[in-house]
């Protein structure tokens, strides 16, 4: 509802906008109509016969368009451009002629010829890199094929050897009994003869009456029974017989069904990187072991001092502006360590925990020492093959590559957990090489080089993460304050799986990891610094 002003309707204030347009439409009305009683001039002519009749933007009438206004975005007609001027709303509107749009047009083309010139080719390598592509892909494709061909014929042959040593085994068996058997036989035939050679000797004393002869034939019988008295009695029952018996380890062989060939996952050439915590990583060489040490752990104490593995043969350990590192345990320790692995430093007790494989497989072994070398205790005993390990809570993780699981004991040695199969029966793990557990609970896997899976502090699976670059080596792992997860590739870098599992991909660092084969990774318990092993015996730290 609105209020009419001293109920007059004179008394609206104008619409000056409205005023404006319909003053414009009766110019150009006005134009139009003295245009039409008059002939063309010689000069509208010549500036509009080049282009064809067009409707105008303003009137709507089909005639020669001569200007375009940029603020309204119309081309107008020479009635109505000279109206357009006129009128008080759009006369300081530029008008451009058509002959000044057009040079505009002309002199972009050269610009938009480059332009095109540029995607045409840029879309033409495009196409060329997809036809590649599609040229190779079946050869690809056959590769991998044949790869897991070989992989599954690999599988067969061992299971057909074994097959083939049982089979031969029963031919053996086979072999043996028919001699002895036979051997028995001829033993029976021989006694049958005697047996009718006895008996032909008894009925002859029945006949005969020369009671020499029947003597010494009765003599005969006589010695011949003494001789097989132990025999007389003998069941047959009692006779020592072979046969074979075979029964099928059917809930192993059940297992097989479990067992992954290897990994299948997408590759390719893309080595674009990303920054760790929205920054590049600044790395600086910390020290330099022996040529071509190979770190396989690394752990990091309160004072920075950095425990270090070295060839699976020696634990050192490296302090701050130390000029190198010294053995972490004695040689006359009380329990010294036979090819170490993993290394892991409790903060709650000041403990470091390692890792041994043995001398042969299930010797493996956890043994805790103080920080200054001392023995403390066997954590755990009898492992088939341990390998990495960490420590959380007064929980020690310890990855076992053979048994295919992760055990979680507390720091006496009790079993709190087993991480080997899924509720259905499927194999969680190919082969634990690593793990690292972060402050909220969380803990990452390296698996047989090939995926890194992360768990969350229940022990549910959460994400896996595989490369997409070829030839990729995941080994050492680790989880930062805020559950990203860095991972050792020998053959690229530093991975990054992101807490949302949505920004994965290499590391950008300032230097070229890749060449230095990074294998071990730790942590300050402030996360300030990464601290990085590699397989040349270099420490770098990152920040």
């Amino acid at each position: 509802m609105f209020q009419v002003p001293d109920n007059d309707v004179e008394n609206f204030r104008n619409n000056f906008m409205i005023s404006n347009l319909l003053q414009l439409v009766q110019i150009s009305k006005q134009d139009n109509e003295s245009i039409a009683d008059q002939d063309d001039t010689g000069a509208s002519e010549s500036s509009t016969s080049a282009y064809g009749p067009k409707e105008c933007g303003a009137c709507e009438i089909e005639g020669f368009l001569v200007n375009f206004c940029s603020e309204c975005s119309l081309w107008l007609c020479a009635q109505c451009s000279k109206a357009h001027k006129k009128v008080p709303l759009t006369a300081e509107h530029n008008l451009t002629s058509n002959s000044d749009v057009d040079k505009q047009c002309k002199d972009l083309v050269d610009q938009g010829e480059r332009k095109v010139t540029e995607l045409q080719t840029e879309n033409s390598e495009v196409e060329d890199f997809y036809l590649a592509q599609l040229r190779d892909l079946p050869e690809n494709v056959e590769t991998i094929k044949s790869k897991i061909r070989a992989a599954g014929k690999s599988a067969q042959d061992v299971v057909q050897e074994k097959v083939t040593k049982m089979l031969h085994k029963v031919d053996s068996f086979n072999s043996e009994q028919e001699i002895k058997i036979l051997q028995r036989l001829h033993k029976t035939e021989e006694k049958k003869k005697t047996l009718e050679k006895i008996t032909n000797l008894l009925n002859v004393v029945k006949i005969s009456n020369d009671g020499p002869s029947n003597q010494n034939a009765i003599k005969s019988v006589e010695s011949f029974l003494e001789a097989n008295a132990q025999t007389l009695n003998q069941d047959i029952s009692s006779e020592h017989t072979e046969s074979l018996a075979f029964n099928t380890f059917s809930n192993e062989l059940k297992e097989l069904s479990y067992f992954e060939l290897g990994c299948l996952r997408n590759v390719s050439n893309d080595l674009t990187k990303i920054p760790l915590n929205d920054r590049f990583l600044m790395v600086n060489k910390e020290a330099c072991l022996e040529e071509r040490e190979y770190i396989s752990a690394l752990a990091i104490n309160k004072l920075a001092h950095k425990f270090i593995v070295v060839n699976n043969k020696s634990v050192l350990i490296l302090k701050p502006n130390s000029k190198g590192p010294t053995h972490f345990l004695s040689p006359l320790s009380e329990r010294n360590v036979t090819r170490p692995w993993g290394i892991a430093y409790s903060v709650d007790d000041c403990r470091v925990f390692i890792s041994e494989s043995g001398k042969q497989e299930g010797e493996g072994a956890v043994i805790s020492y103080n920080h200054d070398g001392a023995f403390h205790s066997v954590v755990a005993s009898g492992l088939t093959l341990p390998r990495g390990i960490a420590v959380h809570n007064n929980l020690v993780f310890i990855c076992d590559q053979l048994d295919r699981c992760v055990y979680i004991m507390n720091v006496w040695g009790k079993v709190v957990r087993v991480l080997k199969k899924t509720p259905g029966s499927q194999f969680l793990f190919n082969g634990p090489m690593f793990i690292s557990v972060g402050k909220s609970g969380i803990f990452a896997v390296s698996d047989n080089c090939s995926s890194v899976k992360v768990f969350d502090k229940d022990c549910q699976l959460m994400f896996t993460y595989t490369s997409h670059l070829a030839d990729t080596e995941f080994w050492n792992v680790l989880v930062l304050h805020n559950n990203t997860v860095i991972v050792c590739d020998w053959k690229h870098g530093l991975h990054k799986i992101s807490p949302d599992f949505k920004d994965n991909g290499l590391v950008a660092t300032d230097v070229c990891l890749s060449t230095k084969e990074p294998s071990a990774l730790a942590a300050l318990d402030n996360g300030s610094s990464i601290y990085i092993g590699t397989c040349g015996g270099e420490i770098y730290s990152a920040i």
